[in-house]
């Protein structure tokens, strides 16, 4: 079933919409809605919508600067734009945009489920031509692509040097890519697909690539592949970085993946530094690897580490790596694993010392004193048992470690979802708060906080924030009299329709029902 999202400034618009058109009966679900550009465009990511169907004229963000967000962020959205314009030139806007349909208000039903249809085929169509392995086969290595994708490939091995940089720039200009950028980031996606899965995989990240605008390039690499993503500055390297990954993870072919993980590098603002920013992404899949597997995840600089500067990969011994963000139910098989690797005679003797330090280090990154937070007598018998008793006691000594890191984490994304929730407890009433303001709060671009968000909270912002305000009308609904309409106004909705829509969404009861059953409950204790 498509996703679909409407946007219109104006209320009885939208309201005529979701309530006339007959959405699931035609094979559609109207996800979510918004008054104006800005506060749609975070909601389309969180929504993970496939068709954005909008006016053209709205405050703050208008629709066509809309589509245009859309087709640098997340062009797998397809667009629909609604105008009560007969306006050719914002028709030709629109299809420079790469907008589908462009229908007139008032729009009839029959027109309005027409121009879904369409958009729909256009959708399925693109689904099955990146399914088509043969003609993705022919795709990668015909023409230049093939040269083109081993010439990125180079520039993220650990050799090289200015004049190789530079002899790479001069070939892939004269390829017809420009690699000349402000800045610079190296996105590693390691995924586990093998023959014509992994095939599939890597070309629905070419594709991806080319709707980009030359902002992101994409290679294979031995783990799945790497891109090298563009940016005027900084912060719009880091936006666009974030926008791109978050599109690899709803791609089809990368869903079927196993273990898909995508780690973001540091952001150079010098070509000659691409490769410090692929040594970074690299370290990070190689420390989340050592943590507890993952089905699909996004990991950034600031996620991937606890302090700072951070760690080089000389640094870490490979026990430590191992341990480092691993969970104390997998000591025991991490060390099993090392000891299995190594001559029985030397297995324990190697992993006292190892397991030594990384329990040392261990508390001493959680910021605790190992002397103090590991005793003596657990050490003592950790260095000294022997056999079967010696791998029990470092086994103990390293979950002791970890549950000390456990009770203080202090991790970068762990402070920022709670100082976000905070924020958010104090300002979910507020109509107008959007993603953008709690990212402002917490020092975040918008894709990078809503993919911290996300992954830390198990729900998207547009989730968080319904679920505090749904909640908070239960409140009302149980402690007060006020009326539906009130209490819409009261949690942030200007909208009571919308508000009586999502409620009834979320708890299956519209407000009056929801708050009759609850005086029912309270009535017969």
């Amino acid at each position: 079933m498509m996703k679909v999202f409407l946007v219109d400034d104006e209320i009885a618009i939208r309201e005529n919409l979701r309530i006339s058109f007959p959405w699931e009966e035609k094979g559609y679900q109207l996800v979510g809605e918004a008054p104006d550009g800005e506060m749609a465009l975070p909601m389309l990511r969180d929504l993970n919508a496939d068709i954005l169907l909008t006016d053209i004229r709205m405050p703050f963000m208008d629709g066509m600067k809309l589509c245009e967000e859309v087709q640098r962020t997340m062009p797998w959205v397809e667009r629909i734009i609604l105008s009560g314009y007969d306006d050719f030139a914002y028709a030709q806007k629109a299809i420079s945009l790469g907008v589908r349909e462009y229908l007139l208000k008032p729009v009839t039903a029959g027109e309005l489920e027409a121009a879904l249809n369409r958009v729909s085929r256009q959708i399925e169509e693109k689904r099955r031509e990146r399914e088509n392995l043969t003609a993705m086969r022919e795709r990668l290595f015909s023409g230049n692509q093939f040269l083109k994708d081993k010439l990125l490939a180079s520039l993220f091995t650990d050799e090289g040097d200015s004049t190789d940089d530079d002899t790479l720039l001069n070939q892939m200009r004269g390829l017809g890519v420009n690699l000349s950028a402000g800045c610079y980031t190296v996105i590693d996606i390691a995924f586990d697909a093998e023959g014509e899965s992994r095939m599939a995989c890597r070309n629905a990240l070419f594709s991806l690539s080319d709707m980009s605008g030359g902002c992101v390039f994409v290679c294979s690499a031995p783990k799945g592949a790497r891109a090298l993503v563009l940016g005027d500055r900084s912060d719009d390297a880091e936006e666009r970085a974030y926008s791109f990954a978050n599109s690899v993870i709803h791609l089809p072919e990368l869903q079927k993946a196993g273990h898909l993980l995508i780690s973001i590098g540091e952001t150079v603002n010098d070509f000659h530094s691409v490769r410090q920013s692929m040594k970074t992404a690299r370290h990070l899949r190689h420390l989340q690897n050592a943590a507890e597997p993952v089905d699909h995840r996004i990991i950034g600089v600031n996620e991937g580490q606890r302090a700072e500067p951070p760690l080089s990969e000389t640094e870490l011994s490979p026990l430590y790596e191992r341990l480092q963000y691993a969970s104390a139910a997998n000591v025991d098989r991490i060390l099993a694993e090392y000891s299995e690797t190594m001559e029985p005679s030397l297995a324990l003797g190697y992993l006292r010392v190892a397991a030594l330090l990384a329990a040392k280090r261990i508390v001493q990154e959680a910021g605790g004193n190992p002397r103090e937070e590991l005793s003596e007598s657990a050490m003592a018998e950790a260095v000294h048992a022997e056999g079967e008793e010696g791998f029990l006691r470092l086994s103990e000594l390293l979950r002791c470690a970890m549950d000390y890191r456990d009770r203080h984490r202090v991790g970068y994304g762990d402070t920022t979802i709670s100082r976000a929730r905070a924020y958010l407890a104090q300002r979910f009433s507020d109509p107008n708060l959007m993603l953008q303001d709690v990212a402002d709060e917490v020092h975040l671009s918008q894709s990078h906080f809503s993919t911290v968000f996300s992954q830390e909270t198990g729900l998207t912002f547009t989730q968080y924030l319904t679920a505090l305000r749904i909640g908070k009308a239960k409140e009302l609904l149980e402690a007060t009299e006020m009326r539906s309409s009130q209490i819409a106004t009261e949690v942030g909705y200007n909208d009571s329709h919308y508000f009586s829509y999502l409620f009834k969404k979320n708890t299956s009861l519209t407000p009056s029902e929801y708050r009759r059953n609850a005086r029912n409950e309270k009535n017969k204790r």
